[in-house]
């Protein structure tokens, strides 16, 4: 898993930072917005985040019929 060397002035950049409930910061995370999707993964596998990942490549044609 490679990251992309963050750039200024190509595109935007994303920082998320990770903070205990005292406020101390766990993780902060600077990455390129190509690269945020997979520290989204990271982050979801690694503290159990309960939100789905939909990807612009499904059909979402027949999605009414999933429900």
């Amino acid at each position: 898993m490679t990251f992309s060397k963050v750039r200024m002035g190509s595109e935007e950049i994303f920082e998320v930072v990770v903070k205990d409930p005292d406020g101390r910061t766990i993780e902060k995370w600077t990455v390129m917005k190509r690269d945020f999707g997979e520290v989204v993964r990271i982050l979801q596998r690694k503290f159990g985040l309960g939100f789905k990942i939909i990807s612009k490549k499904q059909d979402r044609d027949l999605d009414w019929a999933l429900r």
